[in-house]
């Protein structure tokens, strides 16, 4: 069975704000923000914008872009970190915000930054049940309202996005294969915002307001990553037959300068194969992975007879991959 990408499309919110902006801002020395994360500029929506609103805008270009309608859609999958409010979720908000009346079926997918990876391992499921005939994904992610201006290893590093994807079965397109994913629980607590769920819903007076900012423990958790990742891609390439080296493109998580960089030179990844988004979005966390295939679906027009790896890392943490036969 193949799966046809009938459209991917992204919408990024408001001007791009370069980092020399952000380390003014934090009393940084020039150039602080691209050496330490890697990123030289990236997008933060406005104050009126909403997760919902960003992906209704990212989908609606790709249905667009299809010549579909939001009424043909059968699955609409939300596939990101981000939520406006913790009910309802996101994908239904979403669906209310494109102005349709179908009562076609949608739920959320949260697995942080490898969301889209499992969204799409869904979704290839429900073809295979021949009970659709066309899905659509979207990743959006408004990280900026979480991020504290006194950590610049955060505040520089992420950004906000928005991409949607078109799915349906067809004679032309992907073959979906070997999707595999692993967790070690030893890493549940590097990356995490504190207040704001069950455990503290942040409602007393004393609640300080920087416990509702995302923190990470970015030295463990490249650590653990890196522990993690050899045996995870041994595995990997067991599974699927096929070294790195072999792909004609590989598109991972955008986690920082560090991690990109590390990946690329344990592996001899060499810039032409290697997807990297993470200097001109940031990490966009579940928008990362389908930023770096939407750059790349739009200036490779012809996929004919390629192999392409998607593979990422998430909180959790998390390790998944999945790779697209064309």
């Amino acid at each position: 069975m193949k799966i046809q990408i009938q459209a991917i499309e992204k919408y990024l919110p408001g001007v791009a704000i370069e980092s020399v902006q952000l380390e003014a801002q934090m009393g940084l020395s020039a150039g602080w923000i691209e050496k330490n994360a890697g990123v030289k500029t990236r997008h933060w929506a406005a104050s009126d914008e909403t997760v919902a609103s960003m992906a209704a805008t990212a989908l609606q270009k790709a249905l667009s872009a299809a010549g579909l309608s939001a009424d043909t859609l059968d699955l609409l999958i939300y596939a990101g970190a981000s939520y406006d409010y913790p009910i309802p979720h996101n994908a239904g908000r979403i669906k209310k915000a494109l102005g349709t009346t179908a009562k076609f079926p949608c739920f959320d997918v949260d697995s942080t930054c490898l969301s889209f990876l499992n969204a799409l391992d869904i979704a290839h499921l429900y073809f295979q049940r021949n009970a659709v005939r066309a899905i659509a994904i979207v990743s959006a992610e408004l990280a900026s309202r979480a991020l504290n201006p006194q950590d610049p290893k955060t505040y520089g590093l992420l950004g906000d996005a928005a991409v949607a994807v078109i799915l349906s079965r067809s004679d032309e397109g992907y073959v979906p294969v070997f999707p595999y994913f692993i967790n070690n629980p030893e890493g549940a607590d590097l990356a995490w915002i504190p207040t704001g769920g069950s455990v503290n819903r942040g409602m007393t007076a004393d609640t300080p307001d920087e416990s509702f900012y995302f923190r990470m423990d970015g030295k463990r958790l490249i650590s653990l990553t890196l522990q993690e990742l050899k045996p995870f891609l041994a595995q990997y390439e067991q599974l699927s037959g096929l070294a790195l080296t072999e792909y004609d493109y590989v598109i991972p998580h955008q986690t920082s300068r560090f991690g990109n960089e590390i990946f690329a030179k344990q592996y001899y990844l060499n810039e032409h194969r290697l997807i990297n988004t993470l200097a001109h979005y940031g990490n966009c966390i579940s928008a990362s992975i389908p930023l770096g295939l939407c750059d790349l679906v739009q200036q490779k027009k012809d996929l004919s007879d390629h192999k392409i790896l998607l593979i990422g890392s998430a909180a959790g943490l998390s390790l998944g991959a999945l790779t697209l036969r064309f």
